[in-house]
């Protein structure tokens, strides 16, 4: 029987990140928001009756990055320089540790849909060797499962750019990799995004519970930017 592994991609909060988010907000409290975003995919994930892990970085944080999850499971530092590199790295190593399939997500998603996780853990139990890719509305991809390392597929990609999703796909088709598609999300890089986050947060059912707990706190100025209602 296939033992799969769902993996978080995480940046402790107190590592830099979500620059362009901060800049746009302009809060003091970066790592607050850092936290609470990565404490709600955590969330995410929590319930789904499959193997987890976490790999971390920068790799002096792992306490820090252990203090924050909810569930047992693996966690190991990342290692490589681009983003490409550690991703590869991470399926590397967490197929050397005896899963036979793993599934990678980022750290800010905070509203996912734990039908789209379980939904790629199924794909790539129907398809040994292939590739499950949730394409995000940015032009990236939030997530990607595979049962091989193919190197391939993370060499020459222009992370951070609107082309890693297409280009990815071009990269499997020339591998001949079979490419199944869950449905489009969104990842937390802009202000519109958060409005999103706050906007699901208030069904009242523990969605985004953290991230909403800062908006809370936040300051009334960017509160108010976050929750009103867009023009």
């Amino acid at each position: 029987m296939m033992r799969p592994v769902v993996a978080v991609m995480a940046r402790a909060p107190s590592a830099f990140g979500k620059s362009r988010l901060i800049e746009s907000l302009g809060v003091r409290d970066a790592e607050g928001l850092r936290e609470a975003l990565l404490r709600d995919t955590l969330d995410r994930l929590a319930d789904i009756a499959v193997d987890k892990a976490v790999l971390y970085t920068p790799p002096h944080a792992v306490s820090e990055v252990q203090a924050l999850i909810p569930f047992t499971g693996a966690v190991l530092p990342q290692r490589g320089d681009s983003l490409g590199d550690r991703m590869l790295a991470g399926i590397q190593d967490l197929l050397a540790s005896g899963f036979d399939g793993v599934v990678l997500v980022g750290s800010d998603l905070p509203t996912l849909p734990a039908t789209h996780v379980t939904g790629a853990v199924d794909a790539l139990a129907r398809s040994p060797n292939g590739l499950v890719l949730g394409p995000a509305e940015d032009g990236g991809y939030y997530l990607i499962g595979l049962n091989h390392p193919h190197s391939a597929l993370f060499a020459n990609i222009p992370w951070g750019t609107a082309r890693v999703f297409s280009q990815t796909l071009t990269a499997a088709h020339s591998l001949g990799v079979p490419v199944t598609l869950l449905p489009t999300w969104y990842d937390v890089d802009t202000e519109a995004d958060l409005r999103r986050v706050y906007d699901e947060s208030e069904r009242g059912d523990g969605t985004a519970r953290h991230t909403q707990a800062w908006l809370a706190s936040a300051p009334p100025g960017v509160r108010s930017r976050v929750t009103r209602a867009p023009r």
